[in-house]
């Protein structure tokens, strides 16, 4: 969901959906972006009709009615400092798969809120993804899971963190006084 682009990998994605030999599991593909077109192209080429779907934008009131749906998220992408999808993917308890690239697996502890891929790799990709289908029973727990390590990434939390580290810089930081003229 969001932005979608070339950098977010979304074609691993289908080449992994692809070589998956199964017909219940079918992505959903939220946004809009330059990659959108080549996606479905490559989604159709594929033979992918059917077990693709390409919802376009979703307004921001509606993205926990479209986490909520979905079973598992999944970010394919090799360029994410924090993904904010992916936080609020957690926050309504989703499991997730990540790509293991950048941030991302900050984000996920192996097995426990989630899994990681290979970034970039199609193969492990689609190895994750039929895991994850298979232990469907353990997504609550691995949601919940997630729905905690998302807490932390909280507003309040984040802005009391940013408060004790400039309360524990301030006193170190050199105090300048201006001549007036």
């Amino acid at each position: 969901m969001g932005r979608v682009a070339g950098e977010k990998r979304l074609d691993v994605l289908l080449h992994a959906l692809a070589r998956l030999a199964r017909d219940d599991i079918q992505l959903g593909i939220a946004g809009k972006g330059s990659a959108t077109e080549g996606l479905k192209a490559l989604a159709k080429h594929l033979k992918l009709a059917g077990r693709v779907q390409f919802t376009g934008p979703i307004p921001d009131a509606d993205l926990p009615v479209l986490l909520n749906s979905s079973d598992v998220f999944v970010m394919p992408s090799h360029a994410e400092l924090l993904s904010l999808a992916t936080l609020e993917a957690m926050a309504c308890g989703r499991p997730v798969l990540l790509a293991n690239a950048m941030a991302l697996p900050e984000l996920v502890t192996d097995g426990v809120n989630g899994y990681l891929f290979k970034a970039g790799d199609p193969l492990d990709a689609a190895r994750c993804m039929d895991l994850l289908a298979n232990q469907s029973e353990r997504w609550p727990a691995i949601g919940r899971a997630g729905l905690e390590r998302a807490s932390l990434h909280g507003l309040d939390r984040v802005v009391k963190q940013y408060e004790a580290l400039y309360e524990e810089l301030l006193p170190a930081a050199p105090v300048q006084s201006f001549a007036s003229t």
